[in-house]
């Protein structure tokens, strides 16, 4: 991915053709590194979206609308000043280089009419959005800097406006085949073509440069020391191809998919990506608006399910240590045997310990008895000297209760704490294979409901987890022509499992491991063994043991499914159910209806 020169004309000729003579009505700024510029023309409105992000530095017309800030950043004052009401006249690139400058006319502080310019340098990290005047005086830059930071050059408002420093490179349509050779074989002659290219003549970027190989026929990883006269020849001719085709604005916006998932985008279309899924644009804006959208969802999908996994992820920790400190409760509490044995054998030989004792029947620390078991152990058995034998029984009786209640309670709040565990494994397992984000609001809206999560208040033009209509189950047809659902997340488990499903419908679930409820719709029919093992595949990779090769998967009627009262969503229990070994079904090789 790179917006590089060629892009950067693309875009700039959709400019011309939609914007040129258009008034600005309105500025907006989304974020510290975007600038949003309604405007209205002879065309109709429209926005030009200028962006200095490191990583997704443009400028091109943009139909997506972006959230603004409740307060006007600086700059984007200090831009609405100068440009609310100007008429953009203008626009130009910098040649073979990333730098744009819009020329509006504007009214200065009195009134007058004035000139001032944007430009906007696409530079990766240091790429900027600057405002000057017609004098070159910068009004201010939505990323500013000074001598601290950049020796050569500053900007700042009231400072004088100094170009990007020059690359040094030599411009490619003005060279011959004689100096090409010259420009490229004075670099190191280990050094691949393709990154001599791109470091010698401008215009050329990583992409274009191997590009360009690929045209000429010749390898990507070329190696300098092995371009001789005729694959320069080559080279040379394939640059004047590609350099006359930008000078006559014939491009050709195309981008790059996979799986309907934007790659990457060009200008034309690149011998690169032949054999690769493409889709051509009429325009590169509208290219360029369509890749940063699914990129931008993309982040926000991502972003949405981390923040649900941390929120999930600090409940299973508290969890899973709570369940450590009740396994140890429970390892001690099962001593209360011990303290039973003890008590019997103190009253078994309660004799032989008060002729021990003496006449006070106190002062024993100890004694040694045989135990009951097989073979004969001499046990040892502590003893408060403070108190008589019969008092020592009771001792250990009352240990022995206690321990055995407490026995109870804890391993009953281990139940739960196990339960409960598991059951939030199961939404972590969902949070992970979702893959729309309607399926993420469904489990949001179920870590609300069980206060895991709080609610967010809801935000303007997107629809909350409630809003939201049912997602339906993912559906997929067998071999066999059986219809097979899988649930998406816990409610939808129960809802496919305990609704959905006819009673004669086969369901199917991994064996003891958190996964999606699986089910054949078997409509009165038998369902063959081949349709069993593909529905049982679902089930094992719409589950945690997607790795874990051959797994064991339960199926049984729908109708032996049942939910106990007070269960958690998406928890069930089964009965007359059997069991099946398959290995998981990779999702290319599952086809929907």
């Amino acid at each position: 991915m790179a917006y590089d020169t060629f892009v950067l004309a693309a875009c700039i000729k959709d400019i011309k053709e939609a914007a040129l003579g258009a008034k600005i009505n309105r500025l907006h700024q989304p974020n510290k590194h975007q600038l949003i510029l309604r405007f209205y023309s002879k065309n109709g409105a429209g926005r030009l979206l200028l962006c200095a992000e490191a990583e997704t530095a443009r400028l091109h017309l943009t139909s997506n609308s972006l959230p603004n800030p409740a307060v006007a950043p600086l700059f984007l004052m200090v831009a609405r000043k100068w440009l609310e009401g100007a008429v953009l006249q203008s626009i130009e690139q910098t040649p073979h280089e990333r730098v744009a400058t819009l020329s509006f006319l504007a009214k200065n502080e009195v009134g007058d009419p004035c000139i001032i310019r944007i430009i906007v340098e696409i530079m990766g990290k240091h790429s900027n959005i600057i405002i000057t005047d017609e004098h070159g005086i910068i009004i201010d830059g939505i990323h500013r800097y000074d001598s601290r930071l950049s020796r050569y050059r500053e900007i700042l408002p009231q400072k004088l406006y100094k170009p990007p420093p020059p690359q040094k490179k030599v411009p490619p349509l003005f060279m011959d085949e004689e100096t090409l050779a010259q420009v490229l074989l004075q670099d190191d002659w280990q050094e691949k073509v393709a990154v001599v290219l791109t470091r010698r003549i401008a215009g050329i970027s990583p992409f274009i440069a191997r590009e360009l190989l690929v045209r000429s026929g010749l390898r990507e990883n070329l190696l300098l020391e092995e371009a001789g006269s005729y694959e320069l020849t080559l080279l040379f001719k394939q640059i004047n191809i590609l350099f006359k085709q930008l000078d006559a604005a014939a491009f050709a916006p195309t981008l790059l998919s996979y799986h309907n998932d934007y790659r990457d985008y060009a200008a034309f279309l690149p011998f690169l990506w032949q054999g690769q899924e493409q889709r051509a644009f009429p325009s590169m804006s509208e290219a360029l608006d369509a890749y940063y959208l699914a990129k931008q969802q993309k982040t926000a999908f991502a972003k949405q399910q981390s923040r649900l996994s941390k929120a999930l992820q600090q409940n299973i920790t508290r969890l899973q240590k709570k369940i450590s400190m009740r396994q140890a409760e429970l390892l001690a509490s099962e001593q209360g045997e011990s303290y039973k044995e003890a008590g019997d054998l103190l009253a078994a030989h309660l004799y032989d310990v008060v002729n021990k004792s003496g006449k006070s029947g106190r002062g024993l620390e100890e004694v040694y008895l045989p135990s009951f078991s097989e073979p004969v152990q001499i046990r040892r058995i502590e003893l408060d000297a403070a108190l008589t034998p019969q008092k020592n029984i009771q001792r250990y009786y009352h240990k022995y209760n206690k321990c055995r209640k407490a026995n109870t309670a804890i391993a009953i709040q281990l139940g739960e704490a196990q339960e409960e565990l598991a059951y939030l494994q199961s939404i972590n397992f969902s949070i992970f294979s979702a893959q729309i984000p309607a399926e993420l609001d469904e489990i949001e809206k179920e870590l609300n409901a069980v206060h895991i999560l709080p609610a967010l208040p809801p935000i303007k033009g997107k629809k909350t987890p409630q809003q939201n209509a049912a997602l339906e189950p993912r559906r997929y047809i067998s071999a066999d022509g059986f219809p097979i659902l899988v649930g998406r997340n816990n409610k939808q488990n129960d809802r496919l499992s305990l609704k959905i499903a006819a009673t004669d419908d086969i369901w199917l679930h991994t064996q003891k491991i958190p996964g999606s409820h699986v089910i054949i719709v078997c409509q009165g029919k038998n369902p063959p063994q081949r349709t069993l093992q593909e529905a049982a595949s679902y089930a094992v990779w719409f589950s945690q043991a997607r790795e874990a090769g051959k797994t064991a998967v339960d199926y049984t009627k729908a109708s032996q499914v049942k939910k106990p009262s007070g269960a958690k969503p998406g928890m069930v229990i089964y009965f007359q159910q059997q069991t099946i070994y398959v290995e998981p079904v990779k999702p290319e090789e599952l086809k929907a209806e």
